[in-house]
This record gives C-alpha cells, structure tokens and sequence, in this order.
C-alpha cells in the first residue's frame, strides 16, 4: 500500500517488516537501553498504530529481536472507528470519545467502539462514512466511519 501521509524512519523487527504490515509501538524493553541504534527505534509515540510502507532489505543486530531489524518508512494510518450517527458527517472534525459499554464478546468492542490504540480525547477528521449502519447490542444509533488522526491532538 502506498500512502501520500508523512512517512516516519523506524527499525522493526524482520519478521514484522512487511509493506501493509501493522504494528502497535509498545514503547522501550528490556535490551533497549544500551543499544546504539535505541534513538531510531524509540521516536515513536507509544500504544499508537503504525502501518509499514516501504522496507529497506540491510538487517541490523538488535538485543530485542533475534532475527534482527530492518529499517522502515511507516505511516500513521486510517481508523475505523463507531461514532454516534448525528456525528457522522464526511469532512467533519470529531473527538474520540470510547462507547459506553460492558458487552466485551460484541465483534465491534475492542475495534470500533473501545478500541485500545485510539486515546479517548482524540481529535479525528472523518474521511468517508463505512457503513451506515452498526449493529449494537445496547440500541445505539452507530455509525462506522473511517478517519484520519488530526497530529498532535492529545498532547
């Protein structure tokens, strides 16, 4: 997939390097510290969602992955994420806010509706409505949209 966002520099592990390949930025572990190359890797933001453009083939040395590390242009991708169905306007700028909600088996909890890598207080630009109509076991009026991150919203 090639994408027209910023692209960032990073190192990943081999296995993980794969065009399309998404990846979750745990932050530094243990081997981290002393390593040359840490300054490459740990520019990231933390629990945020990267998405791998292009691959780079030279494997680094690395105390974390045994395989190695390749470097990698990645991106800041799009989220598909639930949003109330009076909010779900193409072009508009919405803040994140997780549904209220205990039914964890629902198939939209952890992707659409809480999802994990998307901070409450997220400032999103939504680029097109995906589907009109969700599926919710509590009744809400749900719409799926997809969206943008609008940089530096939640600092």
């Amino acid at each position: 997939m090639t994408s027209d966002k910023p692209l960032k520099i990073t190192l990943l592990g081999v296995k993980q390097s794969k065009p399309g390949n998404k990846f979750i930025f745990v932050g530094e572990t243990e081997g981290c510290s002393d390593c040359r190359l840490r300054g490459a890797c740990l520019k990231l933001e933390k629990g945020r969602v990267y998405e791998v453009q292009n691959v780079k083939e030279t494997i680094h040395v690395c105390n974390v992955f045994d395989e190695g590390v390749k470097t990698v242009e990645i991106f800041d991708p799009s989220y598909q994420v639930s949003t109330g169905a009076k909010l779900a306007i193409e072009g508009a700028t919405i803040t994140f806010t997780p549904r209220e909600c205990d039914i964890i088996e629902c198939p939209n909890y952890y992707y659409h509706c809480r999802p994990s890598f998307l901070p409450e207080g997220e400032k999103l630009r939504i680029l097109e409505i995906t589907k009109d109509t969700m599926e919710c076991p509590h009744g809400y009026q749900l719409k799926l949209i997809t969206a943008d991150r609008i940089e530096n919203s939640n600092s």
